[in-house]
């Protein structure tokens, strides 16, 4: 028998639904033909399948990497809020940190007479103020103002100029209206500076800052 027609037996023969003339045949044929013989080694090899992957069983990792990750980010999320919370409590309440962030002076000047004189300024009892820290604004407030006579409210525009340890005026007549600060150019750090006023008659309240 030609090789075509052996080839098309071996799959009957193989599966052993062919004939004993026919498995004669095939096997005579086949001892004496390398490719043949070859091709039904072949065709007797187990068939492999593919096994198609469990789609959710794949993700499953990384559902579990994606959990992980939202975890940690609520729990950095969470941390961080309360380190603000912790920070702005300490920072409130705690008089050395409160003045180390948001450094201020107070200073209360009683002017008795309308006088053009200038009237020295003190700062937390002090006749100097010294910008000793990074968070000085270096600015002057006005804070406000009230009659010496009945302690009554009034809104009063003052003067403000400033000297060096030498004497010398460093920021000189400075206007600062009633409720409003005005920034103070030139100051240096840790250098001692000496503040003056002028301004109608009043209790005048002034905050460095």
């Amino acid at each position: 028998m030609k090789c075509n027609i052996i080839q098309d037996l071996l799959p009957s023969y193989i599966d052993g639904v062919c004939s004993k003339e026919t498995a004669s045949e095939v096997e005579t044929h086949i001892k004496d033909c390398v490719q043949c013989n070859k091709t039904m080694q072949m065709m007797q090899q187990p068939t492999q399948y593919i096994v198609e992957p469990n789609v959710e069983e794949a993700k499953e990792p990384f559902k579990r990497i994606n959990k992980k990750r939202r975890i940690q980010v609520i729990a950095a999320s969470l941390l961080t809020f309360l380190i603000m919370i912790i920070s702005y409590q300490v920072v409130q309440n705690v008089g050395v940190v409160n003045q180390f962030f948001f450094p201020m002076a107070h200073g209360i000047v009683n002017i008795t007479d309308d006088g053009e004189e200038w009237k020295s300024l003190n700062f937390n009892e002090e006749n100097y103020l010294i910008y000793d820290r990074v968070f000085w604004k270096k600015s002057i407030v006005n804070s406000g103002s009230e009659s010496i006579d009945s302690g009554s409210e009034m809104e009063s525009d003052i003067l403000i100029r400033v000297k060096d340890i030498n004497g010398k005026v460093v920021v000189d007549d400075i206007q600062v209206k009633s409720g409003k600060s005005v920034k103070l150019d030139g100051l240096k750090k840790n250098e001692k500076y000496f503040f003056e006023i002028k301004a109608p008659q009043g209790r005048y309240f002034i905050n460095a800052i």
